[in-house]
């Protein structure tokens, strides 16, 4: 680049045009490989830092999906939820995203930690519902149905977490939280689960809670004609 410059320089006698044409034409390239350079970039993070890999379930800059093929240039999704399906399921569309999302946008792993991911199922009942029963109800369906996966999957957590900073309290058994809303009360029934089993396990536990729940109809009573 030098030499050439110096023989430009010579031939023309017009060093200072050279060296600004040069560096416009210099500018226009930088600026337009731009975008794929920070994607080249973005590849070699991911290939070094790992924060997804083939076959995890990841959210880059709004698109979620499961990782199929890591380019040099963009990552390609297969689309999970989206506008065309309202729950965790696959869209089965394929979604490719530049790699320099991942320098700047948020990156969520649902594989990242362990191989499971919390989970809530949510059913509302009024004010006049024996709350302890239905909560009772509630955590016996979640372990009836995940069976001993749940505690497994709680001993690997408690394992990873030994490995980091982080204190937390660990059931070893679904928990049920209370929300008080204006006319209503929500219980959140909380889970592990494979990331990819939450849509089908959300659907059993529910069915089963509200299998349980009709059978004790002076127990637990439905906000019926209430605004929700």
């Amino acid at each position: 680049m030098v030499g050439l410059i110096a023989v430009l320089g010579v031939v023309t006698d017009q060093w200072l045009g050279v060296l600004l044409s040069l560096g416009v034409v210099g500018f226009a390239v930088t600026f337009a490989l731009q975008q794929p350079l920070l994607s080249l970039i973005g590849w070699f993070y991911v290939m070094l830092k790992r924060p997804f890999s083939v076959g995890d379930r990841v959210e880059i800059a709004g698109t979620r999906g499961d990782v199929v093929d890591v380019g040099f240039l963009a990552t390609t999704l297969w689309e999970v939820q989206g506008p065309l399906v309202s729950t965790g399921q696959p869209s089965g569309r394929v979604v490719t995203v530049p790699n320099a999302q991942v320098l700047s946008a948020q990156v969520t792993n649902d594989s990242a930690l362990f191989s499971h991911v919390w989970a809530e199922v949510t059913v509302q009942v009024a004010y006049e519902t024996d709350l302890a029963f239905a909560r009772a109800v509630m955590v016996e369906a979640a372990d009836d149905h995940l069976g001993d996966e749940m505690a497994a999957a709680v001993r690997s957590y408690r394992e990873r977490l030994d490995e980091t900073a982080v204190v937390l309290d660990v059931s070893d058994r679904p928990t049920v939280n209370v929300v008080q809303r204006e006319s209503w009360v929500e219980l959140r029934l909380r889970f592990l689960s494979l990331p990819r089993r939450v849509t089908r396990n959300r659907n059993a536990i529910y069915e089963r809670v509200l299998a349980r729940f009709e059978e004790e109809p002076e127990r637990v009573k439905f906000p019926v004609g209430r605004n929700r």
